[in-house]
């Protein structure tokens, strides 16, 4: 993960030793996984790509209605956050989809923090 800062100072009266500059900083990290379960590799093909149908890429009724479950909460998030009549809400609305991993997952992450020189990571 990462993050970066980019900006420009002009100067107003240029010279060889007073140039404009272009600044670019990176602060990049990496976080720990708190989850080890083998059956999460997301390294192995579930199937070849020739043998992949159209109808194997829409959304079941498993998938739908875990998707309605899951905006459920996004949405009333969004509602009583930017709609005052239900402002008073919002210590009830669900801040954190449940999940099989919820406890894990509401741990503090542990961070650390990565040197880039270059374009190489040390």
């Amino acid at each position: 993960m990462g993050d970066n800062i980019d900006y420009e100072i002009r100067a107003r009266v240029q010279s060889q030793q007073h140039k404009n500059r272009s600044i670019h900083w990176t602060h990049q990290f990496a976080v720990l996984d708190r989850v080890q379960d083998p059956s999460l590799d997301n390294y192995s093909s579930q199937k070849a790509v020739g043998e992949i149908q159209l109808a194997d890429l829409l959304p079941d009724k498993n998938v739908q209605a875990n998707l309605v479950r899951n905006w459920t909460v996004l949405v009333s998030r969004a509602i009583t956050k930017y709609l005052p009549p239900f402002q008073s809400f919002q210590d009830v609305v669900v801040r954190h989809i449940p999940h099989a991993y919820s406890v894990e997952m509401s741990e503090k992450s542990e961070s650390v923090g990565l040197i880039v020189v270059n374009n190489c990571l040390l």
